[in-house]
């Protein structure tokens, strides 16, 4: 029952953490002037797979990984309901999304190797 309740807190803390850091994004990207697409994607997929790495229970780079899927079927999706006039006719954005969440789980990867490897 303790592991289900941390699963479900998880699972909150990520999607809370998609609503946040996209509508942050969005209004920065907006402020500056910003192609906002691959600023609210990038920064978006980023979060969403640290967040998942972060908040898991057990197997962190697994279940970031699975975020990370997840998150690409989402931006997949979101990228062809969303449209802006200044996206037409490009997937650019939607590769930089890819690109921003396989990049963070890389480097979560990288942490974990370096936390967890055994110190000579």
């Amino acid at each position: 029952m303790q592991h289900a309740l941390k699963l479900f807190l998880s699972i909150v803390i990520v999607v809370v953490t998609f609503i946040a850091s996209a509508t942050l994004a969005g209004m920065l990207a907006e402020y500056a002037g910003w192609w906002k697409k691959p600023v609210i994607g990038g920064v978006a997929a980023a979060c969403v797979v640290l967040a998942g790495y972060v908040s898991a229970p057990d197997h962190k780079l697994y279940c970031a990984a699975a975020w990370l899927v997840i998150g690409a079927v989402v931006a997949g999706v979101m990228s062809e309901t969303f449209m802006y006039a200044e996206d037409a006719n490009t997937s650019l954005p939607l590769y930089i999304t890819y690109a921003c969440g396989f990049a963070t789980l890389l480097l979560c990867w990288v942490w974990e190797r370096k936390h967890f490897a055994p110190h000579q």
